[in-house]
């Protein structure tokens, strides 16, 4: 029997990767902060506790041995200060989960010697090429982890002789009250534009679904679900033209934002 292991095990998607795998026949190691998780037996097989913080953490993540491991953990701004302004305390935090921790799992895996194969996914974001004030330390953390894993990951694989893969697969928003987290700092009109794409989100089962089949074929580095029309504008906007770029999230925020 295969054995995957899932960060984030109590969140939307977490869950839903970890049913699918069960589905399928696998032993699924389920990684939480928290030790009060329910679904043992629904979306995991057992629940490995962890503060997924520290050198030892990751090490200890390791040890698990397991075939796959899947960095699904992440966190989003769910409370902001006044003026829209990102809390001090979440920036540290959310930069921790969504982008260090992960990266300190990836460069342990790399300093080991495996008799097997180990595969790592980390789950990234369409945000990652899209920097928008309305979420700016969720995309700020996307955005590092994609550079790291793109940047890193030759390296680990060829100092691990193949035996450590990293890959990364960029889903959009998934519906759910999750979805909603950047309302805090939209006016009507931007409430409006976010609704309409959160309630045209596709559900967490089909996004696993999806992200499962992809790992399973084995073809490319980097997965990813359709990109609205307009992350893709603001994806090449940002990158062939940063100043302007820069402009225009200027504007989002003056039209677009509680505060401007």
């Amino acid at each position: 029997m295969k054995t995957v292991t899932i960060t984030g095990i109590s969140g939307t998607l977490g869950k839903a990767l970890g049913k699918e795998y069960l589905r399928k026949g696998w032993h699924v190691i389920g990684v939480s902060r928290r030790d009060d998780v329910e679904g043992k037996g629904e979306s995991y097989s057992e629940l490995h506790v962890s503060d997924q913080e520290s050198v030892e953490d990751a090490k200890q993540l390791l040890d698990l041995n397991s075939d796959l491991l899947i960095l699904n953990a992440g966190q989003i701004e769910t409370e902001i200060g006044e003026k829209g302004l990102p809390l001090t305390e979440m920036v540290e935090s959310m930069n921790r989960v969504n982008y260090t921790w992960p990266a300190v799992v990836a460069t342990e895996a790399g300093n080991r010697t495996w008799k097997n194969s180990l595969e790592i996914i980390a789950i990234g974001s369409i945000a990652d090429g899209a920097p928008s004030p309305f979420g700016p330390v969720y995309h700020a953390g996307k955005i590092a982890i994609h550079y790291f894993w793109l940047g890193v990951g030759p390296i680990i694989y060829y100092a691990t002789e193949g035996k450590v893969k990293m890959r990364l697969y960029r889903p959009g928003a998934i519906k759910g009250p999750l979805a909603w987290a950047p309302i805090n700092r939209l006016n009507e009109k931007g409430y409006k534009i976010r609704k309409k794409r959160v309630d045209g989100a596709p559900e967490a089962d089909r996004v696993a679904r999806d992200i499962i089949k992809w790992i399973e074929r084995g073809k490319g580095w980097v997965g990813t679900w359709d990109e609205p029309i307009s992350f893709k504008i603001f994806k090449y906007l940002h990158a062939l033209f940063p100043n302007l770029s820069y402009k225009v999230q200027m504007l989002g925020w003056r039209k677009g934002s509680k505060w401007g």
